[in-house]
């Protein structure tokens, strides 16, 4: 059992190598045509480094058919703007490509232990969503840096405009002064803005890219005040200061509900602690759970209800301000 399953990981890991080396060829023309470019660039009328970016937002694959076929679903599409808001230089196929292949592999690794068919199918979901749900954090934490670094950026615009700079030139300070992902985000709507597009048009296509509340706020607050005039310099200063005191009264609920927090998450991780705590001290008085068709069924009932636990304790303790 042991050396059938080494064998189908390693054919596994072999399929994978084939696939990288196919795509490998791309992305090495792609690095090449942009180092040349950025070369030619370099003694351009611009004093700053020039990032050139080739790849279109739109590329779904390294296959032509394939990225054809995915430009027309419109999940493909959703999936390829969640990519880019975490910042992840992967195409949409190949980020199915690794899904699939570890669903596969924790199907086909749960039927080394059970012949149960809803556990293996749920192992296989539950290693198949991996990827998605790295994509997931990774986009998580790029949105919370950049509403860490929201006020600061409004801080400085609000000080730009107050000392006579334009607004256009306030978010070009914003993406030399400050750092990533706020830096690249504002250099992007800056850069928008100076090739042409209205002010309002960039400014919504940040909050697309960004979809932050605390940023459409700002957005809205800017939008309104170049319609019907006013001061912007002190309403960004106010929208800034909002945030922190938002940002303080959510430090001081998670002050005051820790206890609580992990009194809950202690309730859910208990049931799978004793379960695996009694299988090690008496492996007989447990095989039955775990070997008995009967069991196995318990099993899923079990994780089943466990998992809607968890969900309903998050959604109580998930309070939004």
């Amino acid at each position: 059992m042991i050396i059938s399953f080494l064998v189908f990981v390693f054919a596994l890991f072999l399929v994978l190598g084939a696939y990288l080396l196919a795509t490998h060829s791309t992305d090495k023309k792609r690095a090449k045509l942009q180092k040349r470019l950025s070369e030619a660039l370099l003694h351009s009328a611009h004093t700053e480094d020039v990032d050139v970016v080739l790849a279109r937002s739109e590329l779904m694959s390294e296959i032509p058919w394939v990225n054809r076929a995915l430009i027309s679903i419109q999940a493909a599409l959703h999936l390829k703007r969640m990519l880019d808001q975490a910042d992840l230089h992967i195409t949409p196929s190949r980020l199915m490509m690794f899904s699939v292949m570890a669903g596969l592999l924790g199907g086909l690794a749960t039927s080394m232990l059970t012949v149960f068919i809803p556990i293996m199918i749920l192992a296989g979901l539950m290693c198949g969503s991996l990827p998605f749900l790295h994509v997931w954090w990774k986009r998580k934490k790029r949105f919370d840096a950049f509403l860490e670094q929201l006020p600061d950026a409004l801080d400085l615009i609000s000080r730009a405009l107050s000392a006579g700079h334009a607004f256009s030139e306030a978010l070009h300070m914003v993406s030399l002064e400050m750092p990533n992902p706020i830096a690249a985000e504002f250099k992007k709507a800056y850069e928008e803005q100076n090739l042409g597009l209205s002010v309002k048009l960039a400014l919504e296509n940040l909050t697309a890219r960004m979809p932050i509340l605390d940023l459409k706020m700002c957005v809205t607050a800017i939008l309104i005040q170049r319609e019907t005039g006013g001061n912007l310099a002190e309403i960004l200063e106010k929208v800034a200061y909002t945030i922190r005191e938002r940002f303080r009264i959510l430090g001081d609920l998670k002050t005051l509900t820790t206890s609580s927090r992990m009194s809950a998450w202690l309730l859910c991780a208990l049931p799978m602690f004793v379960a695996l705590a009694v299988t090690v001290m008496n492996p007989e008085y447990m095989s039955v759970l775990w070997k008995d068709p009967r069991g196995h069924y318990l099993i899923a009932a079990a994780l089943t209800m466990q998992t809607t636990g968890m969900l309903i304790v998050r959604k109580i303790l998930k309070i939004k301000i």
